[in-house]
């Protein structure tokens, strides 16, 4: 496998070329094409906040029996 790396103008510039070929000669490469751009320029996901662990409570934080 061979990485490229294009603008996305030349990607347009590309499909655009690609489309005037026949469907069938071209479809399954523009799906490619299509696929990998959108892999990048997907917004990368939110990074998930992970709360503190609930602890048990420790002698020191336990009240003081009632008299």
């Amino acid at each position: 496998m061979i990485n490229l790396s294009h603008s996305i103008e030349e990607i347009n510039a590309i499909l655009q070329a690609l489309a005037k070929r026949p469907f069938e000669e071209v479809a399954d490469l523009i799906t490619k094409i299509k696929t990998s751009a959108m892999a990048q320029l997907a917004p990368a996901p939110a990074p998930v906040e992970v709360p503190p662990a609930e602890t048990a409570p420790t002698p020191e934080d336990a009240e003081p029996p009632a008299q």
